[in-house]
């Protein structure tokens, strides 16, 4: 668990005798000089990250079918270079910077969908029927994408062998919420895509998750981190997008966002309060609109709710170390076996 220390706590631990004014100063004088030390190096991987995203969204989102004047071939030419040249420098910063190497890795990966799709069309070799530019790849969800996702999948988890960084994980679980979409209409056909999207979407969500979860679990680098935020993404779209005219429905996806909200506790997992945070937020927002429309009294009522959650924040930063060893007393032995133990 990550804890920020402040002047005011140093000053607190003087007037309680715990350490000296000295001892203060001279903690303080450290921790700053290690604060500046990361701060440089987060500017340098703000740098890393962006310039890599950059490049991914150059040959992949913000691609124009002016390219395909180059045709199958060459386009497999530009994807096989860029991917080599990648490798190859990788291998270079290998032992000067994991980071660097590794989002360079990360490059190498996504060009597998530039060039499977070069490759299908130079040979001709659409199973699923020809899907259109390579720029729509972005944009529709169609099923002749499916063999370029699958082959992205496959060089990702050869990646990750590689590239020993969280963000190694971000283009197989990007490729999975893709496929989540693109596979619909290759089991139940695409005139039925919005009937079943949404539980295939549900079902991908809770595969991608409970990886996650295994995969938490097991690894020194935080892999998991990009199947989570994908997983929960997947899951809880599909969970947002059912319909039912139902109160007793909506009141279960409420009860469902609040589950994802205390597993984010649990987990440490932002992704899950934002999105358990939304769910609920809709569904008071539905309240208010629809079952109290008429109510005098429900704006007051929401109001002191929306005062007592401001205070739980409040009071769980203040007594955040006694709060979570309590929720981990109350909570049953074997779930607190399944957690992640590398965090705590």
């Amino acid at each position: 668990m990550k804890v920020t220390i402040e002047r005011e706590d140093l000053a607190d631990a003087v007037d309680r005798g715990i350490i000296t004014q000295e001892q203060a100063d001279e903690l303080w004088r450290s921790l700053a000089g290690q604060r500046g030390a990361e701060e440089s190096s987060t500017l340098s991987k703000f740098l890393y990250y962006l310039g890599a995203l950059i490049v991914i969204g150059a040959m992949g989102w913000f691609m124009n079918s002016a390219w395909e004047i180059f045709g199958g071939a060459g386009l497999v030419a530009i994807a096989a270079a860029y991917a080599l040249a990648f490798i190859i420098v990788a291998r270079h910063f290998r032992d000067k910077s994991a980071v660097l190497s590794g989002l360079l890795i990360v490059m190498a990966v996504c060009m597998t969908p530039l060039g499977v799709y070069g490759l299908q069309k130079w040979l001709g070799l659409w199973p699923k029927g020809y899907p259109g530019v390579y720029r729509d790849f972005h944009i529709w969800v169609k099923s002749g994408w499916f063999t370029m996702e699958v082959a992205t999948l496959a060089a990702g988890l050869i990646g990750m062998r590689f590239a020993r960084i969280p963000f190694a994980t971000a283009p197989v679980a990007f490729t999975l919420w893709y496929m989540s979409m693109d596979v619909t209409p290759i089991l139940f056909g695409a005139d039925r895509y919005w009937t079943y999207h949404k539980y295939v979407s549900i079902a991908f969500g809770v595969v991608m998750t409970a990886a996650a979860f295994v995969i938490d679990r097991r690894r020194e680098v935080d892999y998991a981190k990009w199947l989570y935020i994908f997983g929960a993404l997947a899951f809880w779209g599909g969970l947002s997008m059912l319909q039912s005219g139902s109160e007793l429905s909506k009141a279960i996806y409420c009860a469902i966002n609040v589950v994802l909200m205390f597993g984010g506790v649990l987990l440490e997992r932002k992704v899950f309060l934002v999105l358990g945070g939304i769910g609920t937020f809709g569904y008071i927002g539905h309240l208010a609109w629809t079952v109290f429309r008429d109510s005098l009294l429900f704006p007051f009522a929401l109001t002191l709710v929306g005062l007592a959650v401001v205070y739980a924040g409040w009071f769980y930063h203040r007594r955040q170390a006694e709060l979570d060893r309590f929720v981990r007393s109350v909570t049953p032995a074997w779930i607190i076996r399944l957690l992640p133990q590398n965090r705590n």
